[in-house]
């Protein structure tokens, strides 16, 4: 089981704000923000990061999506819609995904470094 998860960014200061708009409706919010180092999750419970990458480095590898479970399909929309008013690219609307599962519903769009971000649920 995966404990947390980092992500690289080259512009940390726009990086956190987008995913502090992004992760609210998923119950997620910022937990310490050091300037290095930004933590995310609830008060008991960080699962995400993202780190400052070098200039010159790339922040993303090929192939290569995070996903993030969402309570409803209302908090998957509003994750979507906070992603693209925020600079983000949509990869795929909120929608169901049979193909996938019976239960599934979610979106994914390319955050501000280019990491392909999903968010789903299997609530109905």
């Amino acid at each position: 089981m995966i404990d947390h998860v980092s992500l690289g960014t080259a512009r940390y200061a726009d990086a956190v704000a987008f995913y502090r708009r992004v992760l609210a409706p998923l119950g997620l919010s910022l937990q310490r923000d050091t300037g290095a180092e930004a933590a995310f999750g609830t008060p008991d419970r960080w699962t995400f990061f993202l780190y400052p990458v070098p200039a010159g480095d790339k922040p993303t590898a090929p192939g290569t999506h995070l996903a993030f479970a969402a309570p409803t399909r209302a908090a998957v929309a509003a994750a979507h819609d906070a992603a693209l008013t925020s600079t983000g690219t949509d990869l795929f609307t909120p929608r169901e995904r049979p193909d996938i599962s019976p239960s599934y519903f979610g979106a994914m769009f390319l955050d501000l470094d280019g990491h392909r971000i999903e968010v789903l649920t299997n609530a109905a």
